[in-house]
């Protein structure tokens, strides 16, 4: 897998791409108005998901609101609890799935959302610099071996 956009969101709600972001140990990626610490310190996406949002082929209530932290290509098969090692950061998989919106028209209908099923979040478990085009590998150690 390969990072592909890096995206924070400012305090003015404001979407702002990067050419790297500074990751914060059990905080975020610096600047990103989530960077608060808990289980979703950072959100990857797989690009071909950001690019159908994009087209207008997927749709709901939270699309306009959701900006992923990186968006990536390759295999997008992450399991909570895995670790990854990105640029020099370590991040760990703490939940593979994006909470629903009861009001959103998909669940309305019973249409399957497929932001909800694609999203991945992560903590930061070493921080460091991440950069576009830093591959995402599988990290089988301890957080202390890294």
């Amino acid at each position: 897998m390969k990072v592909k956009r890096l995206n924070i969101r400012t305090v003015d709600k404001e979407t702002k791409s990067l050419q790297k972001a500074v990751c914060i140990k059990g905080m975020g990626i610096e600047g990103d108005k989530n960077a608060k610490g808990g289980e979703k310190q950072l959100s990857l996406l797989p690009l071909h998901i950001r690019e159908e949002i994009e087209e207008g082929k997927i749709n709901g209530l939270c699309i306009p609101r959701f900006t992923e932290n990186i968006s990536y290509v390759g295999n997008s098969d992450l399991s909570k609890g895995d670790m990854y090692k990105i640029g020099d950061v370590l991040i760990q998989i703490s939940s593979t799935r994006k909470k629903c919106f009861p009001e959103c028209q998909n669940i309305i209908k019973n249409k399957p959302c497929t932001l909800v099923k694609s999203v991945s979040y992560a903590k930061i478990i070493s921080g460091g610099i991440i950069e576009l085009n830093d591959e995402i590998e599988a990290f089988k150690g301890k957080d202390d071996d890294f």
